[in-house]
């Protein structure tokens, strides 16, 4: 069961990433299913198609396949064995064998759940790839921990300034009745969190993954959307698939069924793709000092300080 798991930090550009990718052939995105149990099961959230999850007739077939139903499964229960190991403070020990063997007896009913999850996911979309944009570095760890799943790693970098940008913007949240705008960051939470989620992919996967990390930068992205999708499909062995795009800057987007994700999930026909730079006029100067400065060893080492970036 081959699992495309997109790691790195929010606001990167993961939800376009995932859902561009979800259009190949045999592909599903899933959006950020890290989410799936709390904003389907329990909020009702509306999927990617614009129905509430319990209405959408992909994740009604999931579950019945999966569980028998959507109202046979604990959904706090399993939330509460994922955040019993699965969270950014259990990377340390996810980075030891003994630890990890530890949190995967923990967890337990998570990991059990969570493989005939995806298991049904696979059937029902009759999927070869599975595209999950959860990024958190920690679950991505978890679910490597199931079997029966082959993770393969996409590590997603954006400039640390254009993400604390977008964090710090005001942005409306139309998939939830509770919330009426998505959480906001300050520069300071968001360039320790960027720090931490970067580092903490690297450490887990890029010299212990057999080959199955990758890292690509949203700008690279962007500026060649053709060359990414070949670098990502050569990667997870799936190298013929049409691509996705309708320009040479445009990618085509049919209705996606993602639990959680970026409002832009919604998004659906021809997508331009252009960078937005606007963090280098729009964002106050103090913000992106304090920014450049919390990141600064990594910004050279993806080459956001005028340097080539090395791909992995």
């Amino acid at each position: 069961m081959k699992v495309l798991y997109i790691a790195g930090f929010g606001r990167s550009g993961s939800t376009i990433l995932a859902n561009s990718l979800g259009q190949i052939d045999g592909f599903f995105s899933g959006g950020e299913m890290n989410f799936i149990w709390k904003h389907a099961l329990i909020e009702n959230r509306l999927c990617g198609c614009g129905k509430p999850s319990r209405e959408c007739p992909v994740w009604n077939a999931v579950f019945d396949e999966a569980f028998g139903g959507m109202e046979n499964v604990d959904a706090r229960e399993i939330m509460r064995l994922q955040f019993s190991g699965a969270r950014t403070r259990h990377i340390p020990q996810m980075l030891t064998e003994s630890g990890r063997r530890k949190l995967e007896a923990r967890m337990g009913k998570f990991l059990t759940s969570s493989a005939r999850l995806y298991e049904a996911v696979k059937s029902v979309a009759n999927s070869r790839v599975i595209v999950d944009s959860s990024k958190e570095p920690a679950y991505g760890r978890a679910i490597a921990m199931i079997p029966e799943v082959d993770l393969r790693v996409l590590h997603l970098v954006r400039d640390p300034r254009a993400a604390a940008y977008s964090w710090l913007k005001k942005k409306e949240q139309p998939d939830s009745e509770d919330r009426e705008f998505m959480h906001q960051k300050s520069a300071t939470d968001s360039a320790v969190l960027w720090d931490a989620w970067n580092i903490s992919t690297e450490a887990m996967w890029r010299r212990s993954s057999g080959g199955k990390y990758m890292r690509l930068r949203y700008e690279d992205f962007i500026a060649a959307p053709k060359e990414s999708f070949r670098s990502i499909l050569d990667f997870i062995g799936e190298p013929d698939p049409e691509l996705p795009l309708a320009g040479e800057n445009e990618v085509k987007l049919g209705v996606s069924h993602t639990v959680s994700g970026n409002p832009n999930r919604f998004d659906t026909g021809s997508v331009e793709l252009r960078p937005d730079d606007r963090w280098k006029t729009e964002m106050a100067a103090g913000d992106r000092n304090v920014v450049t400065s919390l990141t600064f060893p990594l910004l050279a080492r993806y080459g956001y300080l005028g340097k080539a970036s090395p791909k992995n």
